[in-house]
């Protein structure tokens, strides 16, 4: 039986469901898991379960966002340690494709088997945007602020740009095509010059 640790009860059930969905993922891979699997991995009930999560999908995106929210404050302190918002931007973006590429749970949702349920959920839903947009809308902001990055920018439509630009990217690292190297050196050619207010 999983452990079961902490304040708040609900809370706990949740990350224990989680937890136990991702294990599930991880043996059966995502659209093979059903509810009855978590369920029997938890040691709980399906009501219980479906009290949590309505479905699959939901666990799914939820699963992601913890693992993303979990990785924002080092994510933040490796941006910051860049002098520059060209730098910030660039190294940000290649380390967040890097960690996506370790962390299992993202490794899975970008394998050629899962990709189209990946896509469907975190686009429709959302989520992706929005994990994207908690990590860098504040980043460009004070960028934006400060002059370094065109006033006239969206910064919505850019956290949206970059979302799609790190999906991208670890698809075709996961697949084996591509590098990382050859991702950063468009970033430096295409991202961040269409950013820089005139005369940089």
């Amino acid at each position: 039986m999983a452990a079961r640790t902490g304040n708040d009860p609900a809370t706990d059930v949740r990350s224990t469901i989680l937890t136990a969905a991702e294990t599930c993922f991880e043996r059966f891979g995502i659209t093979k898991t059903t509810m009855e699997d978590v369920a029997r991995a938890a040691d709980m009930s399906r009501a219980t379960v479906y009290r949590y999560f309505s479905d699959r999908e939901s666990l799914i995106i939820e699963s992601v966002a913890r693992r993303a929210r979990k990785n924002m404050k080092p994510a933040r302190a490796f941006i910051a340690k860049w002098p520059t918002i060209e730098e910030r931007l660039v190294e940000g973006i290649c380390n967040n494709v890097e960690s996506g590429l370790r962390d299992p749970m993202v490794h899975l949702l970008v394998s050629p088997s899962e990709m189209t349920l990946a896509n469907s959920l975190l686009t429709t839903s959302g989520k992706a945007v929005e994990l994207t947009s908690e990590l860098w809308e504040p980043i460009l902001r004070d960028a934006q602020e400060a002059g370094d990055i065109r006033a006239d920018v969206d910064l919505a439509l850019l956290c949206e740009w970059i979302s799609e630009l790190e999906i991208m990217c670890i698809s075709q690292l996961n697949g084996g095509t591509g590098s990382l190297e050859r991702f950063r050196e468009k970033l430096r050619a295409f991202l961040v010059p269409s950013l820089l207010p005139a005369g940089n």
